[in-house]
């Protein structure tokens, strides 16, 4: 499925590097074209692996046996459903059934994951790659609500990037309407005002591990208020688990970022503003976004022991490394240190899909099965 989707989205790569000569004449080429077909086709794996599956997932049977047959009796208040996924719900069961609502659900996910690969992704194969071995697909085929939400709010970065605070609200108020836990977006428009150095950021996420314990008092309090993802404190998900992987990985993470802001941060290479909605006006904006959301998924990863059902919220904000690792990796000049930071990504991806997918089964979405 990968190998295929990277095909594509290779070709779609090379067509649009040859067209953008054209592009600076301002002119649509056939070219061009062709690397938007291209780019769009690389999703179809993705969906057809999504929207054919049976069994997969965590929640599969409860959509299937409780929410959605409860949700069309009319008991949609209880169950909370927000009200565009319920609307998902009730079109795809007027049009063939629960495997058309899965369908629905991925259809909508993987259009907002790839316009944000578009807007922004300087490497469609590395953005991929991460997409997959980031688990992030996998993990959309479990929590499918939520997972929207995060897509539609990678997608709504181009206008934080831009400087549209209203576009950015509306958007994030439709995320919500998939999933309510999108509220915790709301103030991340403020991300890109806000410059981080490198050394404090690090400080920054130690010093919250180790102050984990009052920190989950101050959580549990603000939860009592809000009433967003109360229910899971003391729960069977608050299972108090330091989620080391995670630690690791998100920390390490972190630790490259800043590497590479610190050492190449003048470096972008100029067709890189023909190639993407980043220019010269923006990419501060642009850079202190993603930096600071991996921030934040760090310091959730530290926190995970005190946060119940932790992963999730860690992948709502680390979702943003499909999006910045290939822009800080194109900062790279030279051709032989560039591959070996690639292959360093490449093994701590790998690495974390085998601990996460293949060795503990996260979201129970192995072994696949067709309908």
């Amino acid at each position: 499925m990968f190998l295929i989707a990277s095909c594509f989205a290779f070709f779609s790569e090379y067509e649009l590097r040859r067209t953008l000569p054209d592009l600076r004449q301002y002119t649509v080429t056939a070219k061009f074209k062709r690397s938007r077909i291209l780019f769009w086709l690389a999703a179809i794996p993705y969906f057809i692996i999504a929207a054919l599956r049976y069994r997969v997932g965590t929640d599969y049977l409860t959509y299937i046996q409780i929410q959605i047959p409860q949700l069309l009796q009319g008991n949609d208040a209880r169950l909370k459903f927000e009200y565009l996924y319920q609307f998902v719900i009730k079109i795809g069961m007027s049009l063939g059934g629960t495997q058309v609502v899965f369908a629905l659900t991925h259809l909508i996910f993987l259009f907002f994951i790839w316009k944000a690969v578009q807007f922004f992704s300087t490497d469609y194969v590395i953005s991929l790659f991460i997409f997959m071995f980031g688990c992030y697909y996998n993990l959309s085929l479990n929590i499918m609500r939520q997972s929207i939400a995060m897509a539609i709010f990678l997608m709504a970065t181009v206008y934080i990037v831009r400087s549209s605070p209203v576009k950015y609200v509306v958007t994030v108020i439709g995320a919500m309407l998939f999933h309510k836990t999108a509220i915790i977006y709301l103030p991340m428009y403020l991300l890109s005002k806000i410059k981080v150095r490198e050394r404090m950021a690090i400080c920054t996420v130690i010093v919250l591990g180790v102050l984990a314990s009052p920190i989950r008092k101050v959580l549990v309090w603000l939860t009592d208020i809000t009433g967003v993802y109360a229910s899971y404190f003391n729960s069977r998900y608050d299972v108090l688990d330091r989620q080391w992987d995670l630690i690791l990985f998100n920390l390490f993470i972190l630790l490259m970022y800043a590497y590479l802001h610190h050492f190449f941060s003048k470096a972008t290479p100029g067709w890189v503003y023909e190639h993407t909605l980043i220019s010269k006006v923006n990419e501060e904006r642009f850079n202190n976004l993603f930096f600071n959301l991996q921030v934040i998924a760090t310091a959730f990863a530290g926190l995970s022991s005190v946060i119940p059902n932790s992963t999730r919220i860690i992948m709502m904000f680390s979702l943003g490394q499909i999006i910045y690792v290939p822009y800080l990796i194109q900062k790279i000049r030279d051709v032989a240190l560039r591959r070996w930071f690639l292959l360093v990504f490449i093994f701590c991806y790998v690495g974390i899909f085998i601990r996460l997918i293949i060795m503990k089964n996260l979201g129970e979405t192995l072994p696949y099965q067709f309908i």
